[in-house]
């Protein structure tokens, strides 16, 4: 590394010095760096329209059989039901701002409610939607291999016995039909 004028650091490394390892180097006992990386997952955002009397909102979710029954609705107090108050905004990034958030694969149900500065809440607004935030497994082995070469038509390795076996028939079958000479030869004069 150098040192520029402005301060910054610059790789002095030029293409000449790196090297590409073939697969029977790995073999041979180099190892392969594995690094830590996060899986890819699909977020999802809850929204709502605002509401103007509204200081605030809460957003609700339990997972179970059926949706939330307004009627029956007891804000906190609904059992399995957990709540994350939401301030200045009408959107929650799942799972990113509501770590809380279940991350068990499955149908849940959110009810939002609009929250004034007495803390009066107003009717859930209701959805229910599907939740996944676990990946898939990663697959446990791979590798990268060489092939032989082949002919396009045929599929056979390129310098195999087979193919120049093949390669020598056809030329004697060519020679054969063009030449009438060595047609009479193999095949008895007329």
């Amino acid at each position: 590394m150098t040192k520029t004028a402005g301060g910054r650091k610059r790789c002095s490394t030029s293409l000449k010095h790196i090297r590409i390892m073939t697969t029977r180097e790995l073999a041979v006992g180099e190892s392969i760096r594995k690094e830590k990386t996060m899986p890819l997952i699909h977020k999802r955002r809850l929204w709502w329209d605002p509401v103007p009397e509204a200081t605030g909102y809460v957003v609700y979710v339990y997972k179970d059989g059926k949706p939330i029954d307004r009627a029956n609705f007891s804000w906190e107090n609904t059992p399995g039901i957990i709540s994350r108050p939401v301030i200045g905004k009408t959107e929650l990034i799942i799972p990113d701002e509501w770590a809380e958030f279940p991350t068990k694969p499955g149908t849940y149900h959110i009810a939002i409610t609009a929250k004034d500065d007495l803390g009066n809440q107003s009717d859930p607004y209701l959805l229910s939607g599907l939740f996944k935030f676990l990946a898939p497994s990663s697959p446990s082995k791979g590798g990268i291999e060489s092939l032989p070469l082949s002919h396009p038509k045929s599929g056979l390795p390129a310098h195999s016995p087979i193919s120049q076996g093949q390669e020598i028939i056809r030329g004697g079958l060519e020679e054969v039909r063009t030449n009438k000479e060595v047609r009479d030869a193999y095949l008895g004069g007329e």
